[in-house]
């Protein structure tokens, strides 16, 4: 537990929801404060970061004073807070802000009043809960209302940061969480094909425009609106690189008796049941299952079909090869035995028949084999808050289409150029990794005409790195391939 700068304290306490209908979803609070501390205090105990795209839920307990007392405590330099003077209540307005997927819910209902007196306490808890859709350092917006006798002090909204970490399970990678329409955004896919087939991709960027591309160009957004909203960007990946594997071989039925084990020396061994085994040739391998060679396993003894061929699987099957599969009887072990052939013959299958329970027929004999495939299919939701600015999209535009980065893929420098005319505008230049671990800012406050600068970088590893072109409200990003 640790004591805050008030207007912080109050902050952090209103930075737990979006809109005041949607505070029933996440489980009730309870109160848990320190035994001893003060009455009339302000207490609010510490909240953990997020991490996107995982389940949060967490509590916290505070408590409110009621005099301007602890107020003056702790109020910032050159602050007049006068001591001694009772305050009516406090009340929880509204927030906005937060990621996307967080609600919360408190003690009591929204708005959220606190007007007890001495020598009641005003304690209250909030819990936050559900999956961020978001990373990053939120900019949340509160809003409360302190009344003292009888009329209600104005308070500017509140700036409180909320940092919500990366997903360390994400499939790709955006370079922006949102920015003043138009904007674009760079995506960065985390599950490449390297090249390899098998490797298929679905992308739906909540602008109406999809593709199926492993390494989709930049999107934009560039929304007729008149209000902030946020987009979902999808992805799924289905890979389809797993080999066929043989799950099984059963001997399911031989009416004609094609497998009878004829050998037999009464008392000690009775003709009839036979003891199958199989021999399957196939990818240069030939796996054997009889018994008396104990290479791979081997079903029970004496055992007319229902016959299950007994072997360590399942056996991967090679993309493309034929497999011939024997049944035989094992006499070996019988004085003066041979082994027999079961069936008519050799039967051939490959993965070509596909996943499932398959059927082959040898003469009278019915063998059915199981083949199984996995397929991975991954998908993956993201999400960028498309902005209204107001701003203008023909100046945004010519500056996207200025810009010039060049060589690129590069070896250990890059030169960039672009143009803004129209206006000055505040511009940043920010180069960042896949992880969004930022390496290198320009600041150019008021700039107006042409930006041709080299960029060394001769001191980073090989990889891909985002260039963010910021001008005012808007950013302009692009990829940069590093080959040494």
């Amino acid at each position: 537990m640790k004591k805050n700068n008030f207007f912080l304290v109050l902050s952090a306490l209103l930075c737990f929801g979006f809109f005041d209908t949607v505070t029933a979803q996440c489980p009730n609070c309870t109160i848990a404060l320190p035994v001893g501390i003060p009455a009339d205090t302000i207490l609010i105990d510490s909240l953990i970061p997020a991490y996107k795209n995982a389940y949060y839920e967490e509590g916290i307990s505070y408590r409110l004073p009621y005099t301007t007392d602890p107020l003056a405590a702790v109020a910032p330099p050159g602050t007049n807070v006068p001591l001694g003077v009772s305050i009516d209540d406090f009340t929880i307005l509204s927030v906005t802000g937060l990621p996307p997927g967080l609600t919360w819910t408190g003690d009591r209902p929204a708005p959220m009043v606190y007007d007890e007196a001495a020598p009641q306490t005003r304690d209250g808890c909030i819990t936050l809960c559900g999956i961020p859709g978001a990373s990053g350092t939120f900019n949340i917006n509160v809003n409360l209302g302190i009344r003292i006798a009888g009329f209600v002090v104005p308070s500017p909204p509140i700036p409180l940061e909320f940092i919500v970490f990366p997903d360390t399970n994400a499939s790709f990678l955006l370079d922006t969480s949102g920015g003043c329409a138009p904007f674009g955004a760079v995506i960065t896919n985390l599950i490449p094909s390297n090249g390899n087939a098998g490797f298929s991709y679905a992308w739906d960027f909540g602008n109406g425009m999809t593709s199926i591309a492993e390494n989709p160009d930049t999107v934009w957004y560039n929304f007729n609106m008149t209000s902030d909203t946020v987009v979902a960007i999808t992805q799924q990946v289905i890979i389809d690189t797993f080999p066929y594997l043989l799950e099984s071989i059963v001997v399911a039925a031989d009416p004609g008796n094609s497998c009878n084990d004829d050998v037999g020396f009464p008392p000690f061994v009775v003709a009839g049941a036979p003891d199958m085994y199989m021999i399957m040739i196939g990818h240069g391998d030939t796996i054997n299952t009889d018994p008396n060679f104990a290479l791979i396993g081997n079903t029970q003894n004496n055992e007319y079909p229902r016959d299950t061929m007994v072997f360590p699987g399942p056996i991967e099957l090679g993309a493309g090869q034929m497999y011939s599969l024997e049944i035989w009887d094992d006499d070996t072990a019988v004085p003066f035995g041979t082994d027999d052939p079961c069936g008519s013959g050799p039967v051939t299958f490959s993965a070509a028949l596909g996943v499932g329970v398959h059927t082959l027929t040898s003469g009278s004999m019915t063998i059915e084999i199981t083949l199984s495939h996995y397929i991975d299919t991954i998908n993956y939701v993201d999400s960028v808050r498309v902005q209204y600015c107001n701003v203008s999209v023909d100046q945004i535009k010519n500056v996207e289409r200025s810009l010039s980065i060049y060589p690129n893929p590069t070896s250990d420098a890059v030169n960039i150029q672009f143009q803004l005319n129209g206006g000055s505008k505040d511009v940043d230049l920010v180069l960042s990794d896949v992880l969004g671990r930022t390496l290198y800012t320009e600041q150019m406050k008021n700039f107006n005409g042409t930006y041709n600068q080299p960029l060394d970088l001769s001191r980073e590893a090989n990889g891909v790195y985002i260039l963010h072109l910021r001008v005012g409200s808007d950013v302009i990003s692009r990829k940069i391939v590093l080959q040494k």
